[in-house]
């Protein structure tokens, strides 16, 4: 995975957690990518909407299981949280951090179509994933688990990259160049077909594509 790009203005990254000491390591997690990067923390999904009403950040990091006053948690202002994000910032970068990413399951017709980056990491994994999904999210990159993976759409962009690569054989810049977009934004593009057609990461970028292009013939995505 690409690093994360600089950029001219310290990164700024919103964390929405109701635990204070897990919202503060979380933050200096982030600060690994870089060491100026302003942490903005808020304890409530609502209160995460009005900050972003203010300002967007270069990241969003939420928990979906937030407590009651009851004394039990539930999942649904996490999710009403991300359904306002996808509906209202199209192309803002998000990180759904839960020890229970499969509560996404209603929402992954959105997370399909969201523009930005967008990463589901599981609390029980190592820190390290965490950080490495913070990147990709920040690289507009889709990360999520692969149990979700099989229920999400491709939309019509990917399809229509999917052609060019899979038909015409295709370089990241000439598919570029046809649809009119950066060679960056190709690239993600592949990267997220990858994910959703469950493409295991591979060395060789070129097996990786086939595999790619198998799977959707496979699919009835494309036809030969």
């Amino acid at each position: 995975m690409s690093e994360v790009e600089s950029p001219t203005a310290p990164l700024k990254f919103l964390i929405v957690e109701d635990h204070p000491e897990v919202a503060q390591n979380n933050c200096e997690w982030l600060q690994r990518i870089a060491a100026d990067a302003q942490c903005i923390t808020v304890t409530n999904p609502m209160d995460g909407i009005l900050r972003l009403q203010r300002e967007q950040p270069d990241l969003v990091v939420c928990d979906l299981l937030y407590g009651q006053t009851s004394g039990e948690q539930s999942a649904e202002p996490g999710l009403e949280f991300l359904r306002h994000i996808f509906e209202t910032y199209p192309t803002l970068n998000v990180m759904a951090y839960s020890s229970e990413p499969l509560l996404l399951t209603p929402l992954v017709g959105l997370i399909s179509k969201h523009q930005g980056g967008f990463a589901a990491v599981n609390k029980m994994e190592r820190r390290t994933v965490f950080l490495e999904g913070a990147k990709s999210a920040l690289n507009g990159e889709l990360r999520m688990p692969r149990e979700l993976r099989g229920l999400t759409k491709l939309t019509e962009r990917e399809i229509e990259v999917l052609n060019l690569l899979c038909k015409e054989a295709l370089t990241d810049q000439a598919i570029a160049d046809r649809i009119h977009t950066s060679k960056k934004t190709v690239q993600n593009c592949i990267q997220r077909l990858k994910e959703k057609l469950d493409i295991f990461e591979s060395e060789d970028e070129i097996n990786a594509r086939v595999a790619m292009c198998m799977t959707a013939v496979q699919k009835k995505i494309i036809q030969w």
